[in-house]
């Protein structure tokens, strides 16, 4: 009798640390989840600029043809310098 009350009490305690677990394990699911959704949002921003800088990058491309070669120097500068931002946010979404 005295086995059967303590291999019951030694699985009632299992039971608690298995609801513990599952438990954490659904708070841990939850912050992945929100974590998840955030990132998503960050790349669709990143690729809502990306679209952004091509087509201003088609229209300074169509601009360029009448331009000067300074100005034309000063537009690729700049060009460069938001390709660098992009990709600079690119690879801290993706360590």
């Amino acid at each position: 009798m005295l086995d059967i009350a303590s291999s019951l009490a030694n699985l009632q305690e299992k039971i608690q640390l298995l609801l513990k677990r599952a438990a954490l394990m659904e708070k841990e699911n939850m912050q992945l989840k929100a974590s998840l959704n955030k990132e998503q949002n960050l790349v669709k921003q990143l690729t809502d600029q990306v679209q952004q800088g091509k087509s201003e990058l088609a229209a300074a491309m169509v601009k360029t043809a009448s331009m000067q070669p300074a100005d034309k120097e000063a537009l690729i500068k700049k060009v460069d310098q938001y390709i660098k931002e992009i990709d600079t946010a690119i690879k801290n979404l993706n360590p």
